[in-house]
């Protein structure tokens, strides 16, 4: 299969005619900026329409009208929420989402009174090909994916060159692809590992990964202008579809690494595409307009929350098969790790770092303290998928469980309520398992923490692809932080390249040269 899915098969254009009668054609260049605005306009995703509410949110407060912009999230937050809830009578169901759509249109004609300007904002056209051009810094480029039925299309645009071309692979196909490489990678277990892995000296018990698919899925997608791309440190990808869960830091751009010798050593010298590229992940190109860039906070304001109080040993299906009402949060295993890590990224905000561990780090503090002020927020702990827990139907953070659970504090601050924050955050960093998973079995990807999160107010965020380990991920965002409090405007992308590529070095562990120690996180959002 591998053999027809690597065919790359550039598009072209006939060569056509001069005929006096015959309607202009559109030239090469016409057709590709066509064609890329068209994916634009199918590929909308959730994450993408928080995204748009923060650039709303920023307008508006300009125009003097963000409490009319927050009241609109929240409809459509309210409106969602009833559209999901199965156990609502139908008939309950349509009075109330014909109350939040009535509601909907009176926020929108309020807002157009004082903020003529804001449809455009939250329905904006497409990103054409000379916009795009003119939006990237002289050292980027983006790369934009578009899933067809039959192909991939793939556009390159940096400010001097756009490059399009589509590879024979269909919808199908490219998800099997995805997942066989996330099988192959050895992922098991969906929650942060409260320790880590045993050292791993010898050559022996390295987990497996698939190296040829590494390297072949490197040249099914970038192989048309690896020559070219060699030129931008730092890469915006915009994947569509099964590709937002591909990590693409741990492909390899050197086929003699998918043959050498297996052992830490290859590992830690190995090609792969996080030592060339800074990488940030955008859930849509309108991303590229919808925020205003700002550099990354090296001592700005924190808050970072870790190491809640745990005490059981339980996996998260362990604590669903308890029984009874309420999950019991606390039978989660803890994580020694966070406390570590949230010390050491308080270290990097010496004016402002306020700082949640054990007892204080509750579902009550966070949801009755004022974000706005944040230009961090870090959450250090157990990221749970919708249905891990019994009862447990959104995603969720938990926290540590109050001695009696109720409405208002269960010891899990589910994407409803995250929803429903008001954050001003730069970055939100989720040092947690599995946070860039969609809201259910099967949903697309960043649909679940992440596009909260956003919906939240947070113009970048730090996710995972997987589950994380409790002292990898501690290093990872420990060292990301000290990079940028040593180089303040460095982008949080390269920050966290420097930190992969740090952790990846370290000898006295061979197993943390396996991209499932180091490749977890990926930085999204307009920012990065």
């Amino acid at each position: 299969m591998l053999r027809t899915l690597l065919c790359l098969l550039c598009f072209s254009l006939p060569a056509i005619a001069a005929e006096e009668e015959a309607p202009p054609r559109l030239t090469p260049m016409e057709q590709a900026d066509e064609m890329f605005q068209l994916a634009q306009r199918v590929q909308g995703t959730n994450a993408a329409r928080a995204m748009q509410q923060i650039a709303l949110r920023l307008a508006a407060r300009a125009a003097g009208a963000e409490d009319l912009a927050i009241e609109r999230r929240d409809l459509m937050e309210q409106r969602d929420a009833v559209s999901r809830d199965r156990a609502m009578a139908p008939a309950a169901r349509r009075a109330r989402l014909d109350a939040l759509q009535t509601a909907l249109t009176v926020n929108g004609d309020r807002l157009a009174r004082g903020f003529p300007d804001w449809r455009s904002i939250t329905a904006p056209e497409p990103v054409s090909l000379s916009e795009a051009r003119s939006l990237l810094a002289e050292d980027e480029a983006l790369i934009s994916l578009h899933q067809g039925e039959e192909h991939l299309f793939i556009w390159l645009v940096a400010r001097d060159r756009v490059i399009w071309h589509r590879v024979a692979i269909t919808r199908p196909d490219a998800a099997e692809l995805v997942a066989t490489f996330r099988q192959d990678m050895g992922l098991t277990g969906t929650l942060r590992g409260a320790t880590a892995l045993k050292p791993q000296t010898a050559d022996v018990g390295l987990p497996a990964f698939n190296r040829p698919l590494a390297a072949n899925l490197y040249v099914l997608l970038f192989g048309a202008f690896a020559d070219e791309m060699a030129a931008y440190p730092h890469l915006r990808l915009v994947p569509d579809g099964a590709w937002l869960g591909l990590p693409f830091a741990a492909l390899l751009t050197g086929y003699e690494d998918a043959t050498a010798p297996y052992s830490p050593t290859m590992l830690r010298e190995a090609s792969w595409f996080i030592r060339q590229h800074a990488l940030t992940v955008m859930p849509s190109v309108v991303s590229l307009r919808a925020l205003p860039r700002r550099e990354a906070t090296s001592a700005g304001t924190l808050l970072a929350v870790g190491d809640p109080i745990f005490s059981g040993t339980a996996s998260a299906m362990e604590v669903a098969r308890a029984g009874g009402g309420a999950a019991d949060v606390s039978a989660l295993a803890p994580l020694p790790g966070t406390r570590r890590e949230v010390t050491a990224i308080a270290g990097a905000f010496p004016d402002d770092a306020r700082v949640l561990l054990g007892a204080e780090a509750t579902e009550a503090a966070i949801r009755s303290a004022d974000l706005s002020d944040r230009d961090v927020i870090v959450f250090a702990t157990h990221g749970l998928i919708a249905g891990e827990l019994q009862g447990l139907e959104e995603p969720a953070l938990a926290l540590t469980p109050p001695p009696e659970p109720s409405s208002a504090d269960d010891g899990l601050l589910t994407v409803g309520e995250i929803a429903g924050l008001r954050l001003n955050a730069e970055w939100v960093v989720l040092s947690a398992c599995n946070t860039a998973a969609g809201d259910g079995e099967g949903a697309e990807g960043l649909t679940g923490l992440a596009r909260a999160f956003f919906a939240a107010g947070a113009e970048s965020l730090l996710v995972s692809h997987w589950p994380v380990r409790d002292d990898a991920a501690a290093r990872l965002t420990a060292t990301a932080f000290a990079e940028l409090r040593a180089a303040p405007g460095m982008r949080k992308a390269e920050a966290m390249r420097r930190a992969m590529l740090a952790l990846m070095a370290d000898e006295t562990d061979a197993s943390l040269a396996h991209p499932l120690a180091w490749a977890p996180f990926f930085v999204v959002g307009g920012g990065g």
